[in-house]
């Protein structure tokens, strides 16, 4: 894997060069490792729903009122689209990487053009993205930064989000143990993401940690402004034993990879054209 590195004081980054990944996060100060396994590297993520004229959709849209059948689970997954432009900054502290086109899980190729500026303050890795809707669907939401396999600090006892909630603040472990925020239902993994809108995230709650006892990771919006973005984390593929809610003690589990990951998700609803 051929990779670009970008650094300022306090972070590390390294991303695949053929897809545009984050592949590598490493805490300079500290040697925190914090993404450590390459082949788990994510980039963004979209969901873009379909009309549909399937019996069954069209049912459903009938029965909820909708004018329209929609085939709702149709994500478009960063890490499978090759990069069709990458540009390096003078000075290495900042990079450009175009995706034009992508392919949808469901729908397939969709003339949807992504562009990614990454830049690297003395402190901060800031991440801003453009879309550019050329296909003839709504791209609802966006996940962007998005880490693939967040690991907490070495010798820490405990690792765990920390964010706003009204006049105070909410906690929720990450490890050894990891609550899950929704039923059984709807999500296909344990997650976390606040059930009240206030807290939620931006504009409200316009930043969060990912912390240990010693050391933490924070992700927040730049600049102030109304659009929602919510922070939230993933276990996968799951527990090592959901009636406590333990996380797998090892790196695998049914020999599957054991993940946690950690995301802003963007609720833009952009239209076509």
């Amino acid at each position: 894997m051929e990779t670009v590195v970008l650094h300022n004081d306090t972070l590390r980054l390294a991303f695949d060069r053929a897809t545009g990944a984050l592949v590598g996060l490493t805490a300079v100060q500290t040697d925190w490792e914090i993404l450590s396994r390459p082949h788990l590297g994510l980039s963004f993520r979209l969901l873009v729903p379909l009309t549909s004229d399937d019996p069954v959709d069209v049912a459903f849209a009938e029965r909820m009122g909708r004018a329209y059948g929609e085939r709702r689970d149709n994500p478009v997954y960063g890490e499978k689209q090759s990069l069709t432009a990458f540009e390096l900054a003078a000075g290495g502290k900042a990079a450009t990487f175009t995706w034009d086109g992508v392919t949808s899980e469901v729908g397939g190729p969709l003339p949807i053009k992504i562009t990614l500026v990454v830049t690297l303050t003395d402190r901060q890795a800031v991440f801003a993205m453009t879309i550019a809707n050329r296909s003839r669907h709504v791209v609802e939401n966006v996940y962007c930064p998005y880490l693939g396999d967040v690991q907490r600090p070495a010798g820490e006892e405990w690792f765990k989000t920390f964010s706003y909630s009204y006049a105070t603040a909410q906690e929720w472990p990450l490890w050894p143990t990891y609550n899950n925020m929704r039923g059984y239902y709807g999500v296909d993994y344990p997650i976390q993401l606040s059930n009240a809108s206030h807290t939620a995230g931006a504009p409200m709650a316009p930043f969060t940690l990912l912390r240990g006892e010693k050391q933490g990771l924070y992700a927040g919006v730049l600049s102030s402004s109304a659009e929602l973005v919510a922070w939230s984390t993933e276990l996968r593929p799951g527990y090592g034993s959901s009636i406590d809610r333990r996380v797998p003690e090892g790196e695998t589990i049914g020999g599957l990879d054991v993940a946690t990951r950690f995301a802003a998700i963007h609720a833009p609803y952009i239209q076509p054209g």
